[in-house]
């Protein structure tokens, strides 16, 4: 494992210091941008606040059919319980672009060709790491269960098929096995603040234990470089709103009412954009946002609240990120370090929209404006970066994000 000196990197617990200090936005700012008055509760009304609230699920957060899988999918019979691990794991922008077949002991899992964001993952690299965190997912819940399992990817010359586990009975788990099955249900990608406290080394190190081969997380921890890191994630993000095409794809897959939510149970939601619980109970029973106000509402807390709260970054680092067994390895390595992360209550959150931007100027012909700069900050070549996160110590919990019927993504032979 890479990662760069820190000399003051002990596990040090820092004095509590209220929201304002310690994030750099309060809440009245939140709700300013996210258009919010001070007076909207006043101007809406106590009936359509009701009728918003009720229309946006702001009583019923994280609850209902799109939610149940987080808490019942160790209940599911058979393999089709690590099937509905896999349907758990991280993936971009929460397409769920997968498919699964059982087969005896066998699980293959399969593309759904209709689940792609051609402009905002130009080059494809998150949707095939979405899969290798899936992969992953799988083989924890079957190690829980005392299975052991050959992974074999691109199994066949078949379009979009991905991988073939073959499980067989193995050796009983251990309690580090049983402990990252269990946090299956409470990974999330944590949007909001981090405190001031540092993450270790033992602590990083712990996380990246038993990882698989085929990849490898840099550490970016040094403040100046996790400053300067920061500061290109916020021109990223810039850069990509202001690129009409990401910005009216991205907003396709945001659900803003809870009718949304019931419908696609896929796509990004107010509940997972790491908002308190009081500016997210506001967010949800004012009006709805335009697609012009949420990029604003991104940009800013991206650079206010993402990168000046990170703890460190951890860039997932393959020989390759145009080689398609590296972007499932690299995706395993990130769902392993997610679930290991959640064991330690830490928090992490995807960030990747330096290399989606250099995928798209890649994919339009235009200047490469991030790959020079990336480097130097990471310390080595911008087609080795696959995937990179912020991790630290969350203010408050990540909320789930809905998922699919696992009888609409699982056929069973």
């Amino acid at each position: 494992m890479s990662e760069s000196a820190q000399p003051m990197d002990q596990e040090v617990e820092q004095p509590t210091a209220p929201a304002e200090r310690t994030t750099g936005v309060s809440r009245r700012t939140v709700l300013k941008r996210c258009g919010v008055a001070a007076g909207g509760l006043v101007v809406c009304g106590a009936t359509g606040v009701g009728v918003r609230g009720a229309v946006n699920g702001a009583w019923n957060i994280g609850k209902g059919a799109p939610y149940e899988l987080w808490r019942t999918w160790q209940d599911a019979p058979g393999l089709r319980a690590v099937v509905a691990a896999g349907a758990l794991a991280a993936n971009p922008h929460n397409l769920q672009p997968w498919l699964f077949a059982l087969a005896g002991d066998t699980i293959d899992v399969y593309a759904d060709q209709t689940r792609i964001m051609p402009v905002n993952d130009s080059d494809g690299r998150e949707r095939v790491a979405g899969f290798g965190c899936a992969i992953e997912n799988m083989l924890v819940a079957a190690r829980e269960r005392g299975l052991d399992a050959s992974v074999r990817p691109w199994p066949s010359a078949q379009p979009g098929h991905v991988a073939r586990l073959e499980l067989h009975t193995g050796t009983a788990p251990s309690e580090r096995e049983h402990a990252l099955a269990a946090a299956i249900s409470s990974r999330h990608s944590n949007r909001g603040p981090y405190s001031r406290r540092s993450v270790g080394e033992d602590a990083r190190a712990a996380l990246t234990a038993g990882v698989p081969a085929g990849a490898e997380v840099v550490w970016i921890t040094e403040p100046a470089r996790v400053a300067r890191l920061g500061e290109l994630y916020a021109q990223a993000t810039q850069a990509i709103v202001a690129d009409e095409a990401m910005s009216v794809e991205g907003f396709s897959w945001f659900r803003n009412d809870r009718s949304d939510v019931d419908r696609h149970r896929d796509g990004l939601t107010l509940d997972c954009q790491g908002l308190d619980s009081f500016t997210l109970f506001m967010a949800k029973v004012l009006p709805a946002q335009s697609r012009a106000k949420g990029d604003e509402f991104w940009v800013n807390t991206t650079r206010d609240v993402h990168t000046k709260t990170a703890a460190a970054y951890g860039i997932v680092r393959v020989a390759d990120v145009r080689d398609a067994t590296s972007r499932l390895a690299g995706g395993r390595l990130l769902q392993h370090v997610h679930l290991a992360a959640t064991v330690s209550g830490l928090a992490m959150q995807h960030m990747n929209q330096i290399t989606e931007r250099i995928a798209r100027d890649a994919a339009t012909g235009q200047p490469d404006r991030f790959s020079s700069p990336w480097s130097e900050v990471i310390g080595f070549p911008a087609g080795q970066g696959l995937l990179s996160f912020r991790i630290g110590h969350p203010e408050h919990a990540a909320n789930p994000s809905p998922r699919r019927r696992l009888e609409d993504i699982t056929t069973t032979h």
